[in-house]
């Protein structure tokens, strides 16, 4: 593997691991990621992806997000995740970034890794997510901010090269995330995305 395939395969291991770091500023231990790139020492020609995939569609802002309680919290939270794979495969940061509080480390690693796999020229595929909310805590008085815990399933992905082989992948993944949701000028943000505590479980 050369020096530009070594960068886009770390690049790619933090990609993947991104939904499931508490702010990406280190890996979750359970998630595991596998090297796809050619390995092998003989001359046999790598096998070429297939043609560049379509731009994914972006998903509906649900009508609940108009509300400012904890459903509107909850219905926000979730189009979020849902735009993870959307922001990767397009560059396209605009909604992503106007929901992410200063405070939020997940969010700053997405919108960096959504930069540089453009930059880069490669072509994000998968990780599609959902979430489903498994407990909703009352407003927090002083702070303004709805916790969230959710499960999400986030599907396999991969990173190649336009028109040519795969450079690396995910496995799919599935785990639980408390999320903080806030509202700044009257629009829903995520505040932090982290590890259910222990003592909530």
């Amino acid at each position: 593997m050369d020096g530009a395939a070594m960068r886009i395969a770390g690049l790619f291991v933090v990609v993947g691991l991104a939904l499931s770091g508490c702010t990406g500023s280190s890996p979750d231990p359970e998630v595991t990621a596998s090297s796809t790139g050619n390995s092998t020492g003989d001359s046999t020609p790598a096998v070429s992806a297939s043609p560049s995939p379509s731009v994914p569609t972006k998903p509906e802002r649900p009508d609940a997000m108009e509300r400012d309680d904890a459903k509107g919290a909850a219905a926000a939270a979730e189009y979020f995740i849902e735009l993870y794979p959307y922001v990767m495969a397009t560059g396209d940061t605009e909604e992503f970034e106007a929901m992410s509080h200063r405070a939020c480390g997940f969010c700053d690693d997405a919108l960096e890794q959504a930069k540089r796999i453009e930059e880069g020229g490669w072509v994000y595929t998968g990780g599609g997510s959902t979430l489903s909310l498994t407990q909703a805590y009352e407003r927090d008085e002083l702070t303004g901010i709805y916790p969230l815990d959710v499960e999400i399933s986030q599907e396999s992905s991969q990173i190649s090269e336009i028109g040519g082989p795969q450079l690396d992948s995910v496995e799919s993944k599935v785990f639980d995330r408390r999320i903080e949701m806030g509202l700044r000028s009257g629009e829903w943000v995520v505040v932090t995305v982290t590890p259910i505590p222990e003592a909530d479980r």
